[in-house]
């Protein structure tokens, strides 16, 4: 069956598609590919990744995410600016994790 009522190119543009459901998309769609993410904020992060951007609401784009032209998806390549982006996402969040450790730590030894 057609997921059209759920997903589906972009009419004006060959290089777009629309999210028409969220909560279908998710429920359906989403646990088929996890390597996209487990909800759709981590599904448009990693869009993002990828170099789409959003067009629309629930729309996004890419110059080499064209309809029925697999090849130039070859030339889609994850950002490095992004991952850099991640990792020092992380590596706060590990600090702060460290910090609140620690300060704990030094909580107990008071008497």
């Amino acid at each position: 069956h057609s997921l059209d009522a759920i997903i589906s190119w972009t009419n004006n543009s060959n290089n777009s598609f629309i999210v028409w459901d969220v909560a279908r998309f998710c429920t359906k769609i989403l646990p088929k590919s996890v390597e996209f993410g487990r909800n759709f904020s981590e599904f448009v992060s990693e869009l993002r990744h990828h170099g789409f951007q959003r067009i629309g609401w629930f729309e996004f784009g890419h110059i080499n995410f064209v309809r029925s032209r697999p090849w130039p998806l070859k030339r889609m390549v994850p950002s490095k600016a992004w991952d850099e982006k991640l990792k020092a996402k992380r590596d706060k969040a590990k600090a702060k994790k460290a910090r609140a450790k620690v300060v704990r730590l030094l909580e107990n030894l008071q008497i």
